[in-house]
């Protein structure tokens, strides 16, 4: 469950912000800006750029079905390499890609969103 950063006794948080939140998973937390309210800090760097595709002006439409089944829905667009692929609720196609290549940037052509 999500614990408040913020109001852990741990003096090694420099954050001054009680919105601070931290995700315990497994042995590591992840921690979520804003989360609790509704926002979402803007970042000014993302490190993961410098893996977007070099060529993103010509894109695949987004009526564009999946390459390796031909599903029509719930598919998304690598943004490394521009291979569009279906969801996990469809046949995990992106998924398996992300798993075997390590592309870690993608757009849904269902709900407009970065991941």
């Amino acid at each position: 469950m999500a614990k408040n950063a913020s109001s852990s006794s741990s003096s090694s948080s420099s954050s001054s912000s009680s919105s601070m939140q931290k995700i315990n998973g497994g042995d590591e937390g992840l921690i979520l800006d804003g989360s609790e309210s509704g926002w979402v800090e803007a970042r000014t760097h993302c490190d993961h750029l410098n893996s977007l595709s070099p060529d993103l002006i010509h894109i695949p439409t987004a009526n564009t079905s999946c390459s390796r089944c031909e599903h029509p829905k719930e598919n998304w667009l690598c943004l490394c390499c521009k291979e569009v692929l279906c969801s996990r609720f469809v046949n995990k196609h992106m998924l398996e890609h992300y798993q075997h290549e390590q592309h870690n940037l993608a757009l849904s052509y269902s709900v407009v969103f970065l991941v």
